[in-house]
């Protein structure tokens, strides 16, 4: 009988099929799991593919003095042309349709009217560019999209939330742009509503009135103006007219206007170089002036009062709390100056004033001449505030 030996090669690899046979169904598996979900149809509208049509121009040959645009969310650019005829490109997308919707540039009583009605009801819009001659009023309504005009004789827009852009128009200027920004630059006249959006103007020859609910207000160069911005942060120069601003807790800047009515409803208050009478509400807020010609009007409702260069007739400031210091460079008539318990602080050149002070037992100088006959009244209460009647420091 022969003798067991070991077997010196490899042992067979048992079971090893099994595990192959297993592999290859866990990739069939994922193939079958990957491929289901790329053709599987899905509810999301950003799945429907967009289409695009290939840019139109067209040229309009009947004469046209108005335009009104309709574009669904698209862009809408208005420009001025040399010549006399009117050029419109269009852009369509469309998601949804099958066939792209119809655009029909109709001009009825020399009112040309783009737009494309299939897209109030469905997913479309229509990018539009537009050449017109220099005599064209604008009306366009934009859905979203951005409004850009530019040398039109009057404009009407409504961007429905896209920023606006206006740039040389003759006459009168309407713009609400629900949340868009709002820039302008040369109007006749113009009523801004950018409804939170940023609001920047320069060169409106007329009238200006500005709504901006909480959105930034700049502007330079402009007639009567009226800003309320809703709590967002004011800045005025070069104003021919009167100015009215409410703040509703923003900052108000002032440079150079003709009179002005602020009031920043708890926001800090900067006026310079105002030629005419300043009233100003601060609730709360500080007020800085510099360079007054009229007659000062003033409540800071307890913040403090810094003034100086005042030339106005007459002063009527009361800072409930707040401290106050008002320089003046021409002798006034009447100055009333009422601290509720902060420091009060007259400079007055000339004289002599007949002078009525009252510190509520606070610490009190009055080095300035006085005569109980002077026509130059000043009236002064700090109520335990520090209180200084004196002329200018010499030199």
């Amino acid at each position: 009988m022969q003798p067991l030996t070991a077997h010196s090669g490899p042992r067979p690899a048992r079971g090893r099929w099994i595990w192959r046979l297993i592999g290859i169904a866990v990739v069939l598996l994922l193939t079958l799991f990957v491929v289901r979900n790329i053709v599987k149809p899905s509810n999301d509208a950003s799945a429907v593919p967009m289409h695009a049509m290939p840019v139109r121009t067209v040229t309009i040959t009947q004469p046209v003095t108005g335009l009104n645009i309709t574009s669904y969310g698209g862009p809408i650019q208005v420009v001025q042309g040399t010549g006399d005829k009117v050029t419109v490109t269009e852009q369509i997308n469309y998601f949804s349709q099958k066939n792209p919707p119809a655009v029909p540039a109709a001009v009825s009583h020399g009112l040309l009217t783009l737009a494309a009605p299939a897209c109030a009801t469905n997913d479309c819009s229509v990018a539009f560019t537009v050449t017109v001659p220099g005599n064209v009023t604008v009306s366009a309504q934009s859905g979203g999209g951005s409004i850009s005009v530019a040398g039109a004789t009057a404009a009407s827009l409504d961007s429905g939330g896209g920023p606006v852009t206006a740039q040389g128009i003759l006459q009168s200027l309407s713009v609400t742009a629900d949340g868009g920004s709002i820039d302008v630059n040369g109007a006749g006249s113009a009523y801004l509503d950018s409804g939170g959006g940023p609001v920047t103007v320069t060169a409106v020859q007329g009238t200006l009135n500005v709504t901006a609910e909480g959105g930034s207000v700049g502007v330079r160069g402009a007639g009567v103006t009226t800003i309320d911005s809703g709590g967002g942060p004011v800045s005025v120069a070069s104003v021919r007219g009167m100015l009215s601003v409410t703040a509703d807790g923003g900052s108000i800047d002032v440079n150079g206007v003709e009179g002005a009515s602020l009031d920043s409803g708890g926001g800090p208050i900067g006026a310079r170089a105002v030629n005419g009478a300043l009233t100003a509400d601060a609730n709360g807020g500080s007020v800085v002036l510099v360079g007054l010609t009229g007659s000062l009007t003033t409540d800071t409702g307890g913040g403090p009062i810094d003034a100086s260069d005042l030339t106005g007739t007459s002063a009527k400031v009361t800072t409930d709390g707040g401290s106050a210091w008002l320089g003046f460079a021409r002798a006034p008539l009447s100055v009333q100056l009422t601290t509720g318990g902060g420091g009060g602080i007259l400079v007055l050149p000339g004289g002599p004033y007949l002078v009525n002070a009252d510190s509520g037992g606070g610490p009190a100088t009055v080095s300035v001449p006085v005569s109980p006959t002077s026509a130059r009244i000043v009236t002064i209460s700090t109520d335990d505030g520090e209180l200084q009647v004196s002329p200018p420091a010499a030199g």
